[in-house]
């Protein structure tokens, strides 16, 4: 991946988890797989990108590259652990994430602020915006 390529993915709001690869990592880590993110109708995930990376940064660099390998590979226990607990912290930064916004939501006096956090609250826990 180019220096470009990886600027742009961290640029966006989320990254897809494939229906497929949602599949596959559920079955190897669990049911806990599906809090990382939000499901969309054809089986796929979005799973915010400050989430993966926070949860990246957490691990460090030799546990991270277990972690890799365990998600793109049929790897040993011990790294398979590796791979749960990328998993486990990306659902512990989401969550994270959306204690802070509502923190944030519930001390904004702003009437016109706070109704756009609740609707940034709204699309973090549903995965969809609603409109008025």
């Amino acid at each position: 991946m180019t220096f470009k390529q990886f600027v742009t993915e961290l640029a966006r709001e989320d990254v897809t988890l494939s229906a497929a690869d949602l599949r596959e990592m559920t079955a190897r880590f669990g049911r806990k797989v599906l809090q990382m993110g939000h499901l969309e109708q054809d089986g796929s995930m979005l799973v915010p990108v400050e989430c993966i990376v926070e949860a990246a940064r957490s691990l460090g660099s030799r546990m991270l590259t277990e972690a890799v390998e365990s998600i793109n590979n049929e790897q040993m226990v011990s790294v398979l652990q590796s791979g749960e607990a990328l998993v486990e912290r990306v659902i512990e930064a989401r969550e994270r994430k959306l204690r802070e916004m509502i923190q944030d939501f519930q001390e904004e006096p702003d009437i016109t602020k706070s109704n756009g956090q609740w609707k940034q609250i709204e699309k973090e826990v549903f995965g969809v915006e609603y409109h008025d």
